[in-house]
């Protein structure tokens, strides 16, 4: 059973093989252009570099993460001063020079409106079956009618009990609607040489656009 409790205990004993260090070089080549001041939404941040640079890009940064040790990481990691506040069940980090904010607790209890767009990198895939059209539905409400969304999905023949979860094709368009397209996909098996050394013959990542 996927909780809150199993990504604590992932981010307290360190078992986070879903993070990645640097910026990942597909949200540089993918993300669209957007006007300046864009209020960015990315959901299940972890300690991402990939806010960082969406903040220099001039957009309006709000991750969202339940673990503190990664917010605390994050920021400590990025050398960010900071202030912090309260509100409701959620505590707002609001980083200083950066137009960007964590906002600590449970993604669901957050229920901010009128997102231009969303970045969604290992968020979905973070979701079991059960828990999947929750999020994606809890997503799209945050967002205005013509956001932007840029998804990377994860479809592989291993272990269906545990995160990253394989999502087919069809599953996203049923998802996220018929406006998401699919602009790229690899078989990261054929061109990272970990995956073929798990036993995998498919591990696809693909990348998603919703346009305005």
């Amino acid at each position: 059973m996927i909780t809150n409790e199993f990504w604590l205990d992932r981010w307290q004993t360190g078992r986070i093989g879903f993070h990645q260090e640097g910026v990942d070089p597909k949200l540089v080549e993918f993300w669209p252009t957007l006007p300046k001041n864009s209020r960015v939404l990315v959901p299940l941040c972890g300690k991402s570099n990939d806010m960082i640079w969406l903040a220099e890009q001039g957009y309006q940064v709000t991750g969202i993460e339940l673990s503190s040790l990664a917010v605390i990481q994050f920021l400590s990691d990025n050398d960010l001063a900071y202030d912090t506040y309260q509100e409701g069940e959620l505590k707002i980090h609001t980083v200083q020079d950066l137009s960007l904010r964590i906002v600590e607790g449970d993604y669901f209890q957050f229920t901010e409106n009128n997102f231009d767009a969303c970045y969604d990198r290992a968020a979905m895939v973070a979701m079991p079956n059960s828990k999947r059209a929750n999020y994606v539905s809890h997503t799209l409400e945050r967002l205005t009618p013509s956001a932007t969304v840029l998804l990377i999905s994860l479809q592989h023949d291993g272990d269906d009990q545990t995160p990253p979860f394989s999502i087919d094709e069809q599953a996203v368009i049923s998802l996220w609607g018929d406006k998401i397209q699919k602009i790229s996909s690899e078989n990261l098996v054929q061109t990272m040489p970990r995956y073929k050394e798990r036993g995998h013959t498919l591990f696809e990542e693909s990348i998603w656009h919703i346009k305005p």
